[in-house]
């Protein structure tokens, strides 16, 4: 299919002087005609030519103004403008470079000047539209990672439209298990290419940072959140500085195999946490200042939990500070309301949603900041079936082998949050183990060495259960004499040790003789 012809707004009250321009250009452009301001205003607007050739002196708004308010304007803003007037003195042409216009024609002109400037506009400003082309591509390869793929019990939806097709907002996905990813979501102060830049480079840090610190560390287990943002700022605090800007961004970690989000805020915007349960918003902020500013206190990270069906939703200021007509900002509350009344529909149904409720109340699909949108919405689904973390351990009788009881217990317990399970409870949890342990070896096994015990450990959202299972002698919990506390007896106390540092203790027996002793610990937050 043919390309159509550049279109060409001619601005001018003089009815000469508009079929004198129509007949010099009608061949090579199509054209738009305006005999006012407001008229041409209007037409730019709706219509967007590729050049506006423009009086100045005109009744009631003058050239100048037209011009200001079109490089005013976001979506007029690149729109080449060439003043053609009488007005020949030098202070005019000033003040028309002045509000805007890239050139300017005096009259009486001729045909072949008007074509030959025209061309000319219209070749430099295809080529700056092929180079922001060429760097839009770029940017959305540099700045806008791809969700992790196999991810179970996850859907996300991603959108970013920026205001100069180049954009300093980011957002990247890092994926450390099936069960475990980190999103970075941030934005660069600034717009255009050096903002794109920044972000790109602030991406590379984050990636290099956590290559170099999981290296460092030799384990598998991820570092935390507020480490490696720690790290990124740490390396590029000093370009910052130099640069005179900085970052807000929001760095957090799914883990699904505990339901718990870890986040480091740094000025960002409030992240949208949506609860199915309760069908309620709670919005999520952190207290550190954004990335740029002098480190004076340890990054603080946030842990909350989170159930099927709940959703995140992050997003850029460009999105809440989005206008109308009138200049009243779109609003986080805006975003709230729509997010709670469409929370439980697809989120790139849900998405798309918020971007046309944008537009709807702009009216305009331009604005004068980058608009980005991030959701992670959790599936709703049976989490024990899914989301499960399991472990087991096999020791011999031997009282010697508590110590790798003890060890057992606190390791698998490591990556739960401390608003979860604080230190005081995961000790209680350890004195438990090992009064079991004991109790096996003593009583069912009667001090017998070398006789299998075995310790199995899951995790789910809501819970911790330790499994211990022998095969010795079976145990009835009920003919267990009660403690005595006035020194007569030292028997039964490890009974009662266990049944008030758990919350819930089940002893059982197989009819092919396997015993099993069951601690169930409930995680403070749980489902």
């Amino acid at each position: 299919m043919e390309k159509a012809k550049p279109l060409v707004l001619i601005v001018d009250d003089n009815p000469t002087n508009i079929d004198l321009l129509v007949n010099t250009l009608k061949m090579d452009y199509r054209l738009g005609i305006a005999k006012n301001g407001p008229t041409a205003l209007d037409y730019a607007e709706k219509h967007m030519p590729d050049l506006i050739l423009l009086d100045i002196m005109m009744p009631g708004m003058n050239g100048y103004e037209v011009c200001t308010r079109l490089k005013a304007a976001t979506k007029t803003k690149d729109i080449p403008v060439i003043f053609i007037t009488a007005m020949s003195e030098g202070g005019h042409k000033t003040r028309g470079f002045e509000v805007g216009a890239l050139d300017y024609i005096t009259k009486p002109f001729h045909a072949a000047e008007v074509k030959a400037r025209v061309k000319t506009h219209l070749s430099l400003k295809k080529a700056r539209d092929q180079e922001i082309y060429i760097a839009s591509k770029i940017q959305k390869t540099l700045l806008l990672g791809r969700p992790p793929q196999n991810i179970r019990g996850i859907q996300i939806a991603h959108l970013t439209v920026a205001s100069q097709r180049v954009d300093g907002d980011f957002y990247d996905f890092f994926k450390h298990s099936n069960q475990c990813f980190d999103i970075v979501v941030g934005d660069v102060m600034g717009k255009g290419i050096p903002a794109a830049l920044l972000g790109a480079a602030l991406k590379s840090h984050f990636l290099r940072v956590l290559n170099e610190l999981s290296l460092s560390t030799h384990t598998d287990k991820p570092l935390e959140p507020a480490q490696i943002v720690s790290s990124v700022h740490t390396h590029m605090i000093d370009q910052l500085v130099d640069l005179e800007t900085f970052v807000t961004l929001c760095y957090a970690r799914f883990d699904m195999a505990k339901y718990l989000f870890s986040f480091v805020d740094c000025g960002h915007m409030r992240t949208i946490h949506f609860h199915d349960d309760t069908n309620r918003c709670v919005l999520l902020q952190g207290i550190n200042m954004p990335l740029g500013f002098p480190e004076k206190e340890p990054f603080r990270q946030t842990a909350v939990h989170f159930k099927p069906g709940d959703l995140f939703v992050f997003y850029s200021d460009g999105l809440t500070e989005s206008r109308d007509r009138d200049g009243n900002f779109y609003g986080e509350k805006r975003l709230v309301d729509f997010v709670q009344r469409n929370a439980n529909i697809e989120p790139k149904n849900l998405i798309t949603g918020i971007w046309n409720d944008i537009i709807a109340f702009s009216e305009s699909e331009t604005f004068d900041d980058d608009v980005t949108c991030v959701l992670v919405k959790i599936d709703i689904q049976d989490s024990r079936e899914v989301f499960t973390e399991e472990d087991q351990l096999n020791i011999m009788s031997d009282l010697k082998e508590l110590g790798r009881v003890r060890s057992f217990i606190r390791a698998f317990c490591a990556g739960i949050d401390v608003s979860l399970l604080d230190e005081k409870r995961l000790g209680m949890i350890e004195l438990a183990a090992t009064e079991v342990t004991a109790n096996i070896i003593k009583h069912s096994y009667k001090e017998r060495a070398g006789k299998p015990i075995q310790v199995n450990a899951k995790m789910w959202p809501d819970e911790v259960v330790f499994e211990f299972f022998d095969w010795g002698e079976g145990f009835d919990p009920e003919s267990a004499p009660p403690p005595v506390f006035d020194g007569s007896r030292d028997d039964g106390f490890g009974l009662h040790i266990i049944a008030h540092t758990v919350d819930e203790v089940i002893y059982s027996r197989e009819d092919q003789g396997k015993n099993c002793a069951c601690l169930k610990i409930k995680l403070i937050g749980g489902n």
